[in-house]
């Protein structure tokens, strides 16, 4: 079962990356180009605000070396391209010359229609986030922030015109570690569904199909634009980074989100 990965640079994409073609799915790879994984803060803000802003970005690098290694690309020769430039034709024919079962696609712009016809049936992005409460951008932020830490996740879905819209494949929810904070929990959940992806990459080869299911409701797509460094003061500041571990000790609401997992599907 051959497979076309679209993804990034960062250690998390590297990782993923590596897994694949240690499973012996990996026929190619397309990265895009990213932000600097550790931005300069902008210059209109306080310098209490600057001092948070650069903590977060840190922290998420230390965070994704910790729990994703700092692994080297296995894969030889990928095709580089620079940010906005998935939906080109160099990315179309290189996989229309490689013929792949599967396209899987996670951390890269969006993949726009007229690209539909170059690319199998079988699309499937990687969101790091739980579809449909958290679609679109910076997704493993937002429930912690919500103090929600426990919506944080992995949804497996296909591509279709509209954003983390497509029938859900699989989802994974949140691992929790006492002592971990925002990073260490964003991390480690994608990890979990990253890992899951051989196995419904081999039920695909073994069965000839894979179950999907339909999105219920809209739920909430998050734009680049929520965003904002003002939000960092809430983690830092007031909770100095512990909701994980409010939430393990049951100080924070404990609702939890019903998954869809393929395996009872």
């Amino acid at each position: 079962m051959s497979v076309i990965l679209f993804t990034s640079n960062h250690p998390r994409h590297i990782y993923l990356a590596n897994l694949l073609n240690k499973s012996g799915f990996l026929l190619g790879l397309v990265i895009e180009k990213r932000e600097e994984f550790v931005p300069t803060p902008p210059e209109d803000l306080s310098e209490e605000l600057k001092e948070i802003f650069n903590k977060h970005f840190e922290n998420r690098a230390f965070a994704e070396k910790e729990v994703f290694g700092d692994e080297t690309l296995t894969f030889l020769n990928p095709l580089v391209v620079e940010a906005g430039e998935i939906n080109t034709n160099k990315v179309w024919n290189y996989v229309v010359e490689k013929d792949p079962k599967i396209v899987i696609t996670t951390g890269i712009s969006v993949i726009k229609k007229e690209s539909f016809p170059f690319l199998p049936e079988e699309i499937w992005n990687i969101h790091g986030g739980l579809s449909p409460w958290f679609k679109g951008a910076i997704t493993h932020f937002w429930p912690s922030f919500l103090l929600k830490p426990q919506y944080t996740g992995t949804t497996i879905h296909y591509i279709t015109e509209k954003i983390d819209a497509g029938n859900i494949i699989h989802q994974t929810g949140a691992v929790m570690q006492k002592g971990d904070g925002l990073h260490q929990l964003a991390c480690r959940s994608l990890k979990k569904g990253y890992d899951s992806v051989i196995d419904l990459i081999k039920r695909k080869r073994e069965k000839g199909f894979i179950k999907s299911v339909k999105q219920k409701g809209t739920g909430k797509l998050w734009v680049k634009s929520d965003w904002q460094p003002i939000h960092l003061e809430l983690i830092y500041k007031f909770y100095n980074d512990r909701i994980v571990d409010l939430y393990l000790e049951g100080k924070i609401p404990q609702e939890t989100p019903k998954l869809i997992e393929n395996e009872s599907l």
